[in-house]
């Protein structure tokens, strides 16, 4: 598939206020599992993984343009 980035290399690697990203220990031991179970469970955690990187990724722009947008604060938001 195709990967967009909509940020510059420097936002990508300061981070600022984003939260890190490590992987995820994996619950399940795959030797007490069938071969399917096991990838099944490896892709579900992959894709949670990717869509909490995507809200990251969303929730850190609606924080920049808070700070862009003269009279809006992340207060004025909820």
């Amino acid at each position: 598939g195709q990967f967009f980035v909509m940020m510059s290399p420097q936002e990508v690697l300061q981070g600022g206020a984003q939260r890190s990203i490590t992987p995820r220990a994996h619950p399940y031991s795959p030797k007490s599992e069938a071969p399917r179970a096991t990838r099944d469970e490896k892709r579900r955690a992959q894709h949670n993984e990717v869509e909490r990187r995507r809200r990251d990724k969303i929730n850190n722009w609606i924080v920049q343009l808070s700070k862009i947008i003269p009279d809006c604060s992340m207060e004025n938001t909820k």
